[in-house]
């Protein structure tokens, strides 16, 4: 399990899936949330997300899952800390909770 930092030090959260047959752009198109612009109501739909993903974790690699396999990759941003830092872990497809699956196509339906 990945530790995850409070959302409140955070500033971006981009959900990316990865992996498969196919190369499809728009599917490939990673979600992002300013979480600045946020509403409350759906900054608590991203760390509910973020939360229950977190069992599933792996960390994240540069390679691809490759073949027939999905991934969400996660990454969580802090620009308001000290120093910028992200948190970054994959979620394999099969093991992705529906609360991020959920955050990932609602974010691609409202571009």
């Amino acid at each position: 399990m990945i530790h995850l930092p409070p959302l409140n030090d955070a500033t971006i959260v981009r959900v990316t899936r990865e992996g498969g047959i196919a190369y499809l752009p728009g599917l490939a198109r990673p979600r992002s949330f300013q979480l600045g612009d946020c509403t409350e109501e759906l900054r608590q739909q991203i760390d509910d997300a973020l939360q229950s993903a977190a069992p599933h974790a792996e960390e994240s690699s540069a390679a691809s899952p490759g073949g027939d396999q999905r991934i969400y990759r996660v990454e969580v941003v802090m620009e308001n800390t000290a120093t910028a830092s992200s948190v970054s872990f994959d979620v394999p497809e099969t093991e992705a909770p529906a609360a991020l699956v959920h955050l990932w196509k609602d974010a691609g339906k409202r571009r």
